[in-house]
């Protein structure tokens, strides 16, 4: 059960990762690995909470809002996930079951308050124009604070009076939900590697994907063949990039000392 002063000090974590980015820059404090250290300490599991998070990064290194698609607020999400498996005594599993749905909700929430904010923007650009900065901040300010207002009270609300609610929903699920849900937990890291790559990786990279993999994956274990191999044929891919661009720049270099001699 969480108490009254833990469901604020949740509240006010959430309020952090909607602030980050905002007024205080990019500093990541959105992330799950550091709302589920946070929320740790104020449910005095701080072990579980770096699990819970590192769990939940995995699982949303790959959510990334491109363009007009809008992504999910992992603020929020991954700060109610770590909450409610902490305190429930349980899982992954009830993180995703809460913490997904969360994100999703406060990400159309928020949605829906920067397009009110379109109507002040019109304000500040009036400001703008008479020169008057302090009208500027004041209305910037308004908006940092409507924001924080609007993310403490709906994850207070959530942590303090809809405990019991949690509590019944993750005592009362069957065996069945929990085996799909521990199954789900278990694919979703998967997911977000995949996304994150899909993203990110170009074909000249892989042979850098595996030696990096490779090792990370046999942490505490004697490397088998496998692992072995696949070092091998990422050297080998290295070896034959090198030689590639070695013969495609060397025409190139031919054909410049050539017109060199000519002149």
């Amino acid at each position: 059960m969480i108490t009254l002063w833990q469901a604020v000090l949740i509240a006010l974590v959430a309020v952090l990762t909607e602030l980050d980015g905002n007024i205080f820059g990019e500093n990541k404090m959105r992330e799950p690995i550091v709302t589920g250290f946070l929320v740790g300490v104020i449910l005095g599991d701080v072990s579980k909470g770096l699990m819970l998070g590192a769990q939940m990064q995995l699982m949303w290194m790959g959510a990334t809002a491109i363009g007009p698609t809008a992504g999910l607020d992992i603020g929020t999400g991954g700060t109610v996930g770590a909450a409610v498996a902490i305190s429930t005594g349980t899982g992954l599993e009830s993180a995703i079951m809460f913490g997904v749905p969360v994100s999703v909700i406060m990400q159309f929430v928020n949605t829906l308050i920067m397009a009110a904010f379109s109507a002040v923007m019109l304000e500040a650009d009036k400001a703008i124009e008479r020169l008057k900065l302090g009208r500027l901040a004041a209305l910037h300010w308004m908006c940092v604070l409507i924001s924080a207002i609007k993310t403490f009270t709906l994850i207070f609300m959530l942590m303090y009076l809809g405990g019991d609610l949690i509590d019944g929903i993750v005592n009362g699920l069957p065996a069945w939900a929990s085996s799909g849900l521990n199954g789900i937990a278990a694919l979703l890291p998967c997911l977000g590697f995949a996304l994150l790559m899909n993203i990110i990786m170009d074909g000249s990279l892989w042979a850098y994907f595996i030696i990096g993999f490779v090792p990370a994956a046999f942490v505490g274990f004697d490397i088998n063949m496998v692992g072995m191999a696949a070092i091998a044929v990422a050297i080998a891919l290295i070896i034959w990039q090198l030689r590639t661009s070695q013969a495609v720049s060397s025409p190139q270099a031919a054909v410049a000392s050539d017109d060199e001699w000519e002149d």
